[in-house]
């Protein structure tokens, strides 16, 4: 009877001590594919840039889903001190997307430190720039002169990456702006013409 009561114990232990190992290497798993889901370029995230614009550019704004699919806020000059906003709606080419998750990704971007992008630069434009991991990480949420690119405390790899990034916002906020329809345009024309003929 004894040997039957610690066979029975004996076989208990190892059960428990299964299920232990079953549930820690569960968690192992999980972590795992959460890690993968941050680091690798195909984690899914949400992305949001803005420059304030200076006397020969203007303010920009782009607001970005998951899939590349973005909304776009700029502004032009028409007169000293006068500006008109446009908006739009717009989707990334592939080989902008993927640039983008590749930079965010690889330079671990959503970890930036805040404090390290202290550089104050007066006379460049204010960068607001916000990356939102959808899983693993919180909302980053950086302000910061655009001098910040170069003259910053980031190390490496973030700090490669992160001038990538403002380099790569530039080109975007170039090949993405909208433009006034050209029928704005000639009605605008015909409008400043009939105010300036003299009476």
């Amino acid at each position: 009877m004894k040997y039957l009561i610690l066979t029975f114990l004996v076989f208990l232990a190892s059960c428990q001590s299964n299920s232990t190992l079953k549930g820690s290497s569960s968690a192992v798993v999980a972590k795992a594919a959460l890690a993968s889901d941050v680091t690798t370029p195909d984690f899914k995230f949400s992305f949001f840039a803005s420059g304030s614009g200076l006397n020969y550019k203007p303010f920009d704004s782009f607001t970005m889903d998951t899939t590349g699919m973005m909304t776009v806020h700029t502004s032009r000059k028409v007169a000293p001190g006068k500006f008109d906003e446009l908006h739009a709606l717009a989707q990334l080419d592939a080989p902008d997307f993927d640039t983008l998750k590749m930079l965010i990704s690889k330079g671990k971007l959503y970890e930036i430190d805040s404090t390290d992008l202290t550089q104050v630069c007066p006379e460049d434009e204010m960068y607001h720039i916000a990356i939102v991991p959808l899983v693993g990480h919180q909302p980053i949420r950086l302000a910061f002169y655009t001098c910040a690119g170069d003259y910053n405390l980031l190390l490496q790899p973030q700090r490669k990456y992160f001038r990538l990034l403002l380099d790569w916002w530039e080109r975007m906020r170039v090949k993405y702006r909208p433009t006034e329809p050209e029928w704005e345009k000639k009605s605008g024309e015909s409008s400043d013409s009939t105010e300036s003929a003299p009476k």
